[in-house]
């Protein structure tokens, strides 16, 4: 029986894996899972079981010499694999480099490989080149052309989040978990991650217009130091991760200063905010920019003004479009994977 190994990084990850490791059934499954942000606990919300390796740091520094420390824990403690499947994940297609087994990576962050880079982000960008095959959506695919050879690019018609949210059911208890039904949900921006340049929030500007307004907010930290945003201001912190595509269905609107949340909130046709700290967006991202289903902005005004225009507005929500991208893709991943 052919033998998968996948590491998850990060929340989006769980999400994504979640979708995809009931495919795998008539494979065996080998999954480690890295301490980062609520990853863990998500894992175990959603039922994914792994072995937990490694962590992750906001300090640029420990951060770097994390990342080192944890490839090498991973090359000696993964067990016998014969393919390798992860996403944005250098340190997984290293380990299956060394080995000489093949990879499968699903990438959609093509910020990461045209911006100035770190001597980690260049080396993380170099080390990804080395995986068999990369599943990006097909909005991203010129600019990934410039860098992985094309016959190794698999390319489909939508964007990661569209794959497991075309078998999202909304969770018809959620609400009695929060303390409120009308909210808002807002998340910090990624200010520790090597891709963002940034090095100042405007969370407390938006908090503080929400709050005027008598706006019911979540919070959802990232890091520890994200709490420090949120004390002067009344609104709520989970005690333990949520299903965010169940915040993302039931809020009024959501605001993150990264991607995927904003992406998750735009496929339920949720009103949907990013103020991700560059004016140079993903390709995914700015595609749903120029759609009008997300609003990029780092102006706290214009953002808690936009919100308040759309509070309670009706929805459209086009889940259909999310199982035919989800069928594309799936189609195309069995037919890689059954190369291998």
């Amino acid at each position: 029986m052919t033998k998968i190994w996948i590491d998850i990084i990060n929340p989006a990850n769980a999400l994504f894996f979640n979708s995809l490791i009931p495919e795998l059934f008539s494979y065996q499954v080998e999954i480690t899972i890295r301490n980062r942000a609520e990853t863990v606990e998500l894992c175990k919300l959603l039922g994914i079981n792994g072995r937990i390796i490694g962590t992750d740091y906001a300090d640029p520094l420990k951060k770097s010499a994390n990342m080192i420390y944890r490839t090498l824990k991973l090359s000696k403690q993964v067990h016998e694999f014969d393919v390798s499947i992860s996403f944005e994940n250098g340190m997984c297609v290293f380990c299956s480099k060394i080995r000489s087994n093949p990879s499968i990576l699903f990438c959609d962050n093509d910020l990461k490989f045209s911006q100035k880079k770190s001597f980690v982000q260049d080396l993380e960008s170099n080390i990804k080149s080395f995986a068999s095959y990369i599943f990006i959506p097909q909005v991203c695919r010129e600019n990934f052309s410039t860098i992985f050879d094309d016959n190794r690019l698999i390319s489909y018609n939508g964007c990661k989040e569209d794959i497991y949210i075309a078998n999202y059911t909304p969770d018809p208890n959620f609400l009695d978990k929060i303390p409120f039904n009308d909210f808002v949900v807002v998340r910090p921006e990624a200010l520790a991650s090597f891709y963002v340049k940034e090095n100042k929030s405007i969370i407390c500007e938006i908090l503080n217009g929400f709050n005027k307004n008598n706006i019911n907010v979540i919070y959802l930290p990232r890091e520890k130091e994200d709490l420090k945003y949120a004390e002067s201001y009344n609104i709520y912190t989970p005690d333990k991760p949520l299903n965010g595509l169940d915040l993302c269905y039931y809020a009024n609107a959501v605001l993150t200063g990264s991607g995927t949340l904003a992406r998750e909130a735009a496929c339920l046709g949720t009103t949907s905010v990013s103020f991700f700290p560059s004016y140079k967006l993903l390709s995914v991202d700015q595609q749903l920019v120029n759609e009008g289903k997300i609003l990029h902005s780092r102006d706290a005004d214009e953002i808690v003004d936009y919100v308040l225009k759309r509070y309670q507005s009706s929805r459209t929500r086009d889940i259909d479009h999310c199982r035919n991208v989800r069928k594309e893709l799936m189609t195309k991943f069995h037919r890689i994977l059954s190369l291998m």
